[in-house]
C-alpha cells in the first residue's frame, strides 16, 4: 500500500509538473503562431519601399536624372518619420471584437496594393518627377500606417521570451521585402515593362490578407487612453528611465551612418556601369540571404550576450563594411568582390537594426505599443532621411567616395557612443539590483 501511494503521488506530481510546464509554455507557443503573419506583413510593407528607394532610384539614375533630384525625391519618404502624428489614432480606434490592430490591417493591406497601382499611370516617371513625388508620398503614407498597426499587433502578441525572435524575424522580413522590391520588381520591369512591374508589386502586397483574416488578436488588459491623453503622452516614452538618451541621441547616431550609405548603393552601382538586370539579381536575390540570416541570428543573441556586446560587434562591422564599398564608390565594381562587400555591409546593417528594434520594443508601454514603438523609430528615421538626402546631394558635388568615408566615421562614432551608453545602463541596473537585494536581506 505504501508503495502504491508513493507511486500515485509521484505520478500525480509528475502529471502536475507536466501540466505546469505546459501552462508555462502555452503563451510561448501562442506567441510563435504569429511569426508567419509578422513575416508576411513586414515583407509586403517593404516591397514598395525597396522598389522606390533602390529599384526606382537606379532606373531614374540610368535615365539621366541628377543626384540632386534623386535627393529631393527621397525626402518624399519622410512620411515614415511622421508616423507618430497619427499613431495615437491607430491605438485609440479599431478596438472591436474582430481585433484592434487586425481591423486596421484588413483595411490597410488592400489599400497598400491599390496605392501601388497609381504608379501604373507613369510609364515615363523621369519626365513626371513632380507627380511621381506625390504618388510616392501617398504610397509611403499608407505603408507607414500599415507599419504602425503591424508593430502594435506584434508588440501585443509576443512575450519576453519570443520578443527577440520576433524582432529578428520582423527585421529579416523587412530586408527581404526591401531587396525583393528593389530586385524582383526591377527584373520584372527589365523583362516586361513598367505596367507588369507595378501589377506584380500590387499582387504581392495582398499576400498577407488570408493570414490576417485567420488571426485572432490577443485582447489587452490595459485601458485604452483617450485621444487627448494619447497625444499628451506621445513623448512620455522618452520619460522612461534611459528613454531620452537612448531614443533621442544614441539610437539615431548608431544607425545614421550605415542607413545613409545604403541609399547610395543603387545610384553608385548604376554609375559604375551595372545594368538593371544585374542590379535586380544582386540587390534583389543575393543580398536577401545575408540580411535575413544576420537578423535571425542576432535577435536571440541580444538576450544571450547583452545589447552592449551586440552593439559593439555590429557597429564595428558596420563601419568596416562601409569602407569596403570604396572601390564601388570609385567606379570599380567587379561582380564577385562587389557582392562580397555588399553582403557583409547589409548583414551588419541588418544586425545593428535588429539590436535597436529589440531594445525599442522592450520599452513599449502596455496599451500604447504602436505609438511607443513608432515614436522611438521615428527619431532615427528623421535623422536617416534628412542625412541620407543631404549625403546623396553631397555625392553629386564631392563624389561617392568622400561621402562613404564620412558614413564610416559616423558609424564608428555611433558605435562608441552606443557601447558606452549600454555599459552605463548595465552598471546602473546592476547597482539598483544590488540595492534591492540589500534591502530584502
Amino acid at each position: 500500500m505504501a508503495n502504491t501511494m508513493t507511486d500515485v503521488r509521484g505520478r500525480t506530481r509528475g502529471a502536475d509538473g507536466r501540466a505546469d510546464r505546459e501552462h508555462r509554455r502555452a503563451p510561448h507557443r501562442s506567441a510563435k503562431r504569429i511569426l508567419p503573419l509578422v513575416t508576411s506583413l513586414y515583407i509586403t510593407q517593404y516591397l514598395g519601399v525597396g522598389f522606390i528607394y533602390v529599384g526606382l532610384t537606379a532606373m531614374l539614375r540610368q535615365r539621366g536624372v541628377a543626384l540632386e533630384s534623386l535627393a529631393a525625391m527621397s525626402l518624399a519618404g519622410i512620411t515614415w518619420a511622421l508616423k507618430p502624428l497619427w499613431a495615437p489614432l491607430i491605438d485609440r480606434f479599431g478596438r472591436t471584437r474582430h481585433g484592434h490592430y487586425r481591423t486596421w490591417l484588413l483595411v490597410l493591406q488592400p489599400l497598400l496594393a491599390l496605392t501601388g497601382l497609381g504608379l501604373v499611370a507613369l510609364p515615363a516617371p523621369e519626365r513626371n518627377l513632380g507627380l511621381l513625388g506625390v504618388l510616392i508620398a501617398t504610397y509611403t503614407f499608407v505603408s507607414a500606417t500599415q507599419d504602425i498597426a503591424a508593430d502594435g499587433l506584434t508588440a501585443r502578441a509576443v512575450t519576453d521570451r519570443t520578443r527577440p525572435l520576433a524582432n529578428g524575424i520582423a527585421n529579416a522580413a523587412q530586408w527581404l521585402g526591401n531587396v525583393f522590391g528593389g530586385g524582383i520588381i526591377v527584373l520584372v520591369y527589365d523583362a516586361f515593362g513598367w505596367v507588369a512591374a507595378m501589377i506584380t508589386l500590387t499582387t504581392l502586397s495582398l499576400l498577407p490578407l488570408p493570414m490576417v483574416l485567420a488571426h485572432r488578436e490577443k485582447v489587452s488588459d490595459a485601458p485604452v487612453p483617450g485621444l487627448a491623453g494619447a497625444y499628451s503622452a506621445l513623448m512620455r516614452v522618452f520619460a522612461q528611465p534611459d528613454g531620452r538618451v537612448w531614443g533621442l541621441l544614441v539610437m539615431p547616431l548608431f544607425l545614421a551612418g550605415t542607413t545613409s550609405a545604403y541609399g547610395l548603393l543603387s545610384p553608385a552601382l548604376a554609375d559604375a556601369g551595372w545594368g538593371l538586370d544585374r542590379l535586380g539579381w544582386v540587390l534583389g536575390m543575393f543580398l536577401a540571404a545575408p540580411a535575413a540570416l544576420a537578423s535571425l541570428v542576432v535577435g536571440p543573441c541580444v538576450t544571450r550576450f547583452g545589447r552592449r556586446n551586440c552593439l559593439l560587434v555590429a557597429g564595428l562591422v558596420d563601419a568596416l563594411a562601409t569602407l569596403a564599398l570604396l572601390p564601388l564608390a570609385l567606379g570599380h565594381a567587379p561582380l564577385v568582390p562587389t557582392i562580397v562587400a555588399l553582403s557583409v555591409f547589409v548583414a551588419a546593417m541588418a544586425a545593428a537594426s535588429t539590436v535597436v528594434y529589440t531594445v525599442n520594443m522592450s520599452m513599449c508601454r502596455p496599451g500604447s505599443e504602436a505609438t511607443d514603438f513608432t515614436m522611438l523609430a521615428a527619431v532615427a528615421m528623421v535623422a536617416s532621411y534628412i542625412l541620407g538626402a543631404a549625403l546623396l546631394y553631397a555625392a553629386g558635388t564631392f563624389g561617392y567616395h568622400v561621402v562613404l568615408v564620412g558614413c564610416s566615421i559616423l558609424a564608428l562614432s555611433g558605435t562608441i557612443v552606443a557601447v558606452r551608453h549600454a555599459a552605463a545602463a548595465d552598471g546602473s541596473r546592476a547597482s539598483n539590483e544590488n540595492r534591492r537585494r540589500g534591502s530584502a536581506a
